[in-house]
C-alpha cells in the first residue's frame, strides 16, 4: 500500500512538472531564393530531454511545439544550405517566426 501511494505521489509530481513546462508553438515558412514554398525542410531542435522534429509542408508552411526554453532551430534540406535561428519559449506563447529562405548549395564546378 505504502508503495502504492509512493507512485501515486510521484506520478501527479511528475505530470505536473511536464503541464507546466509545455510551452507553445513556432510556425513559419520556408522558401527558396525564388520566393517558392519549400516542401521537405526539416526543421530540429532538441532540450536536455527531447528531439523536436518536423518538416515542411508543400506549401513550405511549419508548426513545431516546444516545451519552455531556449532552443536553436535548424533548417536543412538536401541540395540547399543549412540554416538555423534562435529563439526563446515561455509557457503558452506562440511565436511566427520570420521567413526563413534555404539558399541552394552551388553546384562544384572541376
Amino acid at each position: 500500500m505504502r508503495k502504492l501511494i509512493v507512485l501515486m505521489v510521484l506520478s501527479l509530481f511528475t505530470c505536473g512538472v511536464t503541464k507546466a513546462t509545455v510551452a507553445g508553438d513556432i510556425c513559419g515558412y520556408v522558401y527558396d531564393t525564388n520566393n517558392k514554398g519549400l516542401p521537405g525542410v526539416k526543421i530540429s531542435s532538441k532540450d536536455d530531454y527531447k528531439v523536436y522534429s518536423e518538416k515542411t509542408s508543400a506549401s513550405g508552411s511549419y508548426y513545431l511545439s516546444l516545451s519552455v526554453g531556449s532552443y536553436t532551430l535548424t533548417y536543412e534540406k538536401e541540395g540547399y544550405q543549412t540554416q538555423s535561428s534562435d529563439v526563446s519559449l515561455l509557457k503558452d506563447e506562440k511565436k511566427y517566426l520570420e521567413m526563413v529562405v534555404m539558399v541552394a548549395n552551388p553546384i562544384p564546378t572541376n
